[in-house]
């Protein structure tokens, strides 16, 4: 569900994969039919909830990261190209900018 929201072009793949990874597992007896179909819904439902929900917050900060607003950011994914880093973010210790 999470991959089919995040990325609708994998959806041919994914929707058929989906049940047969189910079946196969029914099949060689590692679960019950009931427990994969309660798996199937439960993991659904809270997949979406949760890329509805986290979609927002998380291309807020995206943003923030590359907007050179928060200061972990910079530390965690690289100073950027050096003529978008705004002065306070060049002066990042361990951060080399040109």
């Amino acid at each position: 569900m999470a991959l089919v929201m995040a990325a609708r072009r994998l959806a041919p793949l994914v929707v058929p994969l989906a049940p047969l990874m189910a079946f196969s597992r029914v099949f060689v007896g590692v679960h019950y039919p009931h427990d994969v179909a309660l798996g199937l819904l439960l993991g659904g439902a809270v997949a979406a909830l949760l890329v509805l929900a986290l979609t927002g917050p998380a291309a807020l900060a995206v943003r923030a990261v590359r907007a050179g607003r928060i200061r972990a950011g910079v530390l965690l994914t690289g100073p950027g190209q050096a003529d978008t880093a705004s002065p306070e973010v060049r002066n990042v210790p361990g951060c080399r900018m040109p």
